[in-house]
């Protein structure tokens, strides 16, 4: 992983960022390529009050190639939830989401948090997360049956977070 700025502050042109690295992954659905936007345009429009916080990796000629979105749980103490942790698919296995992950753990446990919950979804395709999370100290914490689909489960996965908590190499 060459040079790599994190930053927290989204811009204008960050929409269009955060729909081509998501759009990237040929994972998503255009519905869900639309909420990703969508929690950059909330963090525009209502900065922290939106409750979407965001880490975004930028190379050293300024292209975004990865981002997370995170924020706290309402009605919790200090639980967070990863909304979203993507790579632009041309710079995926060269550790750049453990380096997100590791931004977003260090800005949780700054703002009091004790938890980190991320889902996703049962399908083969998501293999690869499912194994990034574990790899990353999450455990899997439950599963709720035909969620999303029938044959498709959504699954969450839990990380404790320590002081200066930091994903594993």
């Amino acid at each position: 992983m060459d040079e790599v700025r994190f930053r927290d502050e989204v811009t204008g042109a960050d929409m269009a960022a955060v729909r081509g690295i998501v759009g990237s992954s040929g994972f998503f659905s255009a519905e869900e390529i639309d909420v990703a936007e969508e929690l950059v345009r909330e963090n525009l429009t209502r900065g922290l009050a939106s409750g979407y916080f965001f880490v975004l990796a930028d190379d050293r000629c300024g292209q975004t190639l990865g981002y997370a979105c995170y924020g706290p749980v309402p009605c919790t103490t200090g639980t967070f939830d990863l909304y979203w942790i993507a790579v632009r698919q041309e710079a995926r296995k060269t550790g750049l989401g453990r380096a997100l992950l590791a931004q977003v753990e260090a800005r949780v446990s700054s703002r009091g948090g004790r938890k980190l919950i991320a889902e996703t979804s049962s399908r083969p395709q998501y293999e690869p997360t499912r194994a990034f999370y574990l790899a990353c100290g999450f455990q899997e914490e439950a599963r709720i049956r035909e969620y999303y689909a029938p044959g498709e489960d959504i699954l969450y996965f839990t990380k404790t977070m320590a002081p200066h908590s930091t994903c594993g190499t």
